[in-house]
């Protein structure tokens, strides 16, 4: 994982340079706004899929020309994007929320991350146009999932969630004078997002089921299964889905196209093409085990006990 321990220095002064501009926020919203910084600390968080928000410029650094220091402040603002957004979701997913002061937080985070894009970028920027367009992407994604079928009728839209994340690449590359190269690095970064979005739908299936929140797994699933699209899937079929069609190996073998698009399109961003690997793995060895745990199942009780308890002999 050399896309993460090479870098581990740099994320974490990135991260205590945002916690000292959240000391500077007004009183009543400082300790609110560093404790919730502690939960993006990713270095804090073993096997977290959220490290390419906060990891990108410095995947991007050799390939768009940047100083260093440009890498740290634009992973700062990166930070606020992310705990903006992460509010701003909360809010959506709960309206009735008691804490009132979630949006006013937002608001102040969202000042904290324009401030260091300013300083960089000036008002005629083609940045501004990138961060209206990946703004846009964001809002359309949230907005109009649960009325359409995103998975399988455009998959990098399920990546648009994520969009904000490429102010990152827009940010280096512009300031280096590669706009040109843009097109291709925001296509290298969505089909990475394909990607995480449906590792982290694989393991969020039952609670996004329960909420009623679009998943591309749970997609995959209806149409294997010939489900109507006026229902979804219940528990019990996306669970023979999962452990007697082995849906989640041909599930896992889509993201197969996402790295051959990947190599074409960015063949010199080899630590974003190592993170997408280690992703596309997580997700094949998911499906691996589940087969596993089926087979020891079918070959009785006791053999199954032995297998989980074995560490524990």
């Amino acid at each position: 994982m050399n896309w993460l321990t090479r870098f581990e220095q740099d994320l974490g002064i990135a991260f205590d340079d945002a916690e000292h501009l959240l000391s500077e926020l007004p009183e009543e919203f400082r300790n609110q706004a560093i404790n919730y910084l502690e939960r993006f600390r990713i270095l804090n968080k073993a096997g977290s899929t959220n490290y390419i928000c906060y990891l990108l410029a410095y995947w991007l650094q050799e390939a768009s020309n940047s100083k260093l220091e440009d890498c740290r402040r634009l992973t700062v603002a990166m930070i606020f994007v992310m705990m903006y957004y992460h509010l701003i979701d909360e809010v959506m997913d709960d309206p009735e929320v008691s804490d009132k002061r979630k949006l006013p937080l937002a608001n102040l985070l969202q000042f904290e991350f324009w401030k260091i894009y300013s300083s960089y970028y000036p008002a005629a920027s083609p940045f501004w146009h990138s961060y209206r367009k990946y703004t846009a992407e964001w809002a359309e994604a949230v907005a109009l999932e649960n009325q359409n079928d995103f998975f399988q009728e455009d998959p990098v839209r399920i990546a648009h969630k994520a969009s904000p994340v490429k102010l990152t690449v827009a940010g280096l590359l512009i300031l280096n004078g590669q706009e040109a190269r843009l097109p291709a690095f925001e296509k290298a970064v969505d089909v990475v997002l394909v990607t995480l979005q449906m590792l982290d739908d694989w393991e969020d299936w039952e609670k996004d089921l329960r909420e009623d929140s679009y998943n591309a797994l749970i997609s995959e699933v209806q149409r294997e299964l010939q489900i109507p699209r006026d229902r979804r899937p219940n528990q019990e079929e996306i669970k023979h889905a999962l452990f007697v069609r082995d849906i989640l190996f041909s599930y896992a073998e889509r993201t197969d196209h996402n790295a051959a698009v990947l190599d074409q399109t960015a063949p010199t961003l080899t630590h974003l093409i190592d993170f997408h690997e280690y992703l596309r793995q997580s997700l094949k060895q998911g499906a691996q085990s589940l087969r596993e745990e089926r087979e020891l199942l079918a070959q009785g009780g006791l053999l199954y006990w032995l297998s989980k308890n074995q560490t524990h002999a």
